[in-house]
């Protein structure tokens, strides 16, 4: 039974496939395409020729409401544990497991309901299975069908003959800031045992970076036997949308909507710090150093009113003079709510002040966003608070001291995430914003900002930090 059969027919899952859709699955499968078919496949994958043979790993990049979940991911995961027969290359004993990984718990929940509805409402599907989970369903040959948000750690020691990535644009977002390279890392990794693996990831675009945009590059409009990159706009994918309501959203926030139903990638978002110069920075195993005599130390804190934000602060000196100096991390704290929790700011003040007397630190460079308060409780444990001029410029220092090697920091996961994510935003005049992701934050990689360059400050001049 091909793939289309299996969508389409009533037994199943009886599911109604768009021209698009329909070729979509056909060429991952590697199916005859007629004339009609065939045009789409060029427009869709920027290739001339269509070789008619399936492909190990495909990468759709669409819009949304384009079907990605309902007409692509749960069909693919479902035909993959029926009528896969990976079930033949399993030890005695064995289970196999096929993974829809997706952005968050709410999508987990949305990409499951339409594997277990489907499941349910098909006699036939409904026959094979021995138990159905919260998130997973057990079938009768030996293969589980698993949804779980990106933020697991890890999924190595499974046997996986399929594995579905919905939405790996964003999962970066959402778990560990290398999440879509290390999940799709180990998912590669259990499906060695099998013959005929198929890996399928798909995702609305997001940022010129990451595992989607590397496919993209790798994939598109290439040849490539291995990897088959399909890049489609909302409305050819679902054309049971209303165009005028589309167009609608594209009056409101044009840049927004190329990206969200033209599946064009954010020509205003890049990363501002590649991963690979963050990762050369940190020392691993070191959390953190104790002070010694004769070295000038500087502070930086970003402070937080008591809200989502994390009040965070970093002492930093530097080791070495000219191109070859570097900017040594020493400490990297931080303190955030916790549920309803309030935090206590004027005993974070305290905590601050005191490991700061450790340091032989009077002051201490922060922004401006707290307001008096946060200067009168330094003063009141007799530090110094010193407004920096802005974060936009603070946060520009990094951008060259990374690319220099010139700087090491704490092994400190919260820190590494919020610099990977950091994203470089153009504004009229040339002059570049760099900012976290919306819902995400940039406290701690502030906090080392600001002492990052008020280092680079205290090399030309004399230090806000005393040294007693």
């Amino acid at each position: 039974m091909s793939i289309i059969d299996f969508c389409t027919d009533p037994q199943l899952l009886g599911l109604s496939l768009s021209p698009a859709q329909r070729t979509l699955l056909k060429s991952i499968y590697g199916l005859p395409l007629s004339k009609e078919e065939l045009g789409l496949f060029r427009q869709c994958t920027g290739r001339e020729h269509y070789r008619g043979c399936p492909f190990g790993e495909a990468t759709v990049i669409a819009g949304a409401r384009a079907g990605k979940d309902s007409r692509i991911a749960a069909p693919v995961v479902l035909y993959e544990a029926i009528f896969g027969g990976h079930e033949k290359h399993l030890a005695k004993g064995e289970r196999a497991v096929i993974p829809l990984v997706a952005q968050d718990q709410r999508a987990t929940r949305i990409a499951f309901g339409y594997v277990r509805e489907y499941v349910r409402n098909s006699p036939l599907l409904a026959g094979m299975v021995e138990e159905t989970l919260s998130a997973e369903i057990l079938l009768s040959n030996r293969i589980t069908v698993s949804c779980f948000p990106c933020t697991l750690r890890s999924l190595r020691g499974w046997s996986i003959p399929t594995g579905v990535l919905d939405e790996l644009g964003f999962f970066r977002l959402e778990g560990q800031a290398d999440s879509d390279a290390e999940i799709q890392a180990s998912v590669r990794r259990g499906m060695l045992s099998f013959p005929s693996p198929k890996l399928v990831k798909i995702s609305t675009p997001y940022m010129r970076s990451g595992v989607l945009y590397e496919d993209f590059k790798k994939g598109w409009s290439e040849d490539n036997p291995d990897l088959l990159v399909w890049k489609a706009a909302t409305l050819l994918m679902n054309p049971s949308l209303r165009a005028e309501r589309l167009e609608r959203e594209r009056r409101l926030d044009p840049q927004r909507f190329a990206r969200e139903y033209e599946a064009e990638f954010a020509e205003d978002l890049e990363s501002f710090l590649p991963s690979v110069w963050v990762e050369d920075a940190v020392v691993s195993g070191r959390h953190e150093l104790p002070p010694r005599d004769g070295v000038i130390y500087t502070a930086a804190c970003d402070p937080s009113g008591g809200g989502a934000d994390a009040f965070t602060f970093c002492i930093a000196h530097t080791e070495g003079e000219g191109p070859e100096g570097k900017i040594v991390q020493d400490v990297c704290k931080g303190w955030a709510r916790r549920g309803t929790q309030q935090v206590d700011l004027e005993g974070i003040v305290k905590q601050i002040a005191e490991t700061l007397r450790g340091y032989w630190i009077t002051s201490v460079i922060g922004d401006r966003y707290a307001g008096q308060w946060v200067r009168q409780a330094f003063e009141r444990e007799d530090i110094r608070y010193e407004e920096a001029p802005d974060m936009a410029t603070a946060s520009k220092e990094l951008e060259p001291v990374f690319a220099q090697s010139r700087i090491e920091l704490l092994d400190h996961p919260q820190l590494t995430r919020e610099l990977k994510l950091l994203e470089r935003k153009p504004r009229p005049g040339g002059r570049d914003m760099v900012e976290h992701p919306r819902g995400c934050h940039d406290d701690y990689a502030n906090s080392l900002a600001l002492a990052a360059m008020e280092m680079l400050r205290v090399e030309d001049s004399a230090p806000l930090a005393v040294v007693l």
